[in-house]
């Protein structure tokens, strides 16, 4: 039996997607831009990373999620400056991940 609802992945999808245009509209001083900046143009020089590191991170899923429309961090943090368009791309990405299972 089918309900109405779109599976969970393309929920967890399009509220991943929606949080990272959050972060990126976020004041540049924030803890939470000033990583996230750091993942996509590399850490400052004063930042060191301890030893190891997860496997999976959070901007790795998020860049799986863009592959499918084929953007990048680069290009999808510029995108979602823009929020009308940024929603399109989010619509088309869990449009795109529901036909996909």
């Amino acid at each position: 039996m089918r309900s109405a609802q779109p599976p969970v992945t393309q929920t967890v999808m399009l509220r991943h997607l929606r949080f990272f245009s959050y972060i990126i509209r976020s004041d540049s001083d924030e803890d939470h831009t000033r990583a996230l900046n750091a993942g996509t143009n590399g850490p400052p020089t004063e930042w060191k990373r301890p030893r190891g590191r997860p496997r999976q991170t959070w901007l790795c899923t998020i860049e799986n999620d863009l592959k499918h429309q084929n953007l990048g961090l680069w290009s999808a943090r510029h995108r979602a400056y823009d929020r009308d368009l940024w929603r399109d791309n989010v619509e088309t990405a869990t449009l795109m991940q529901g036909h996909a299972t």
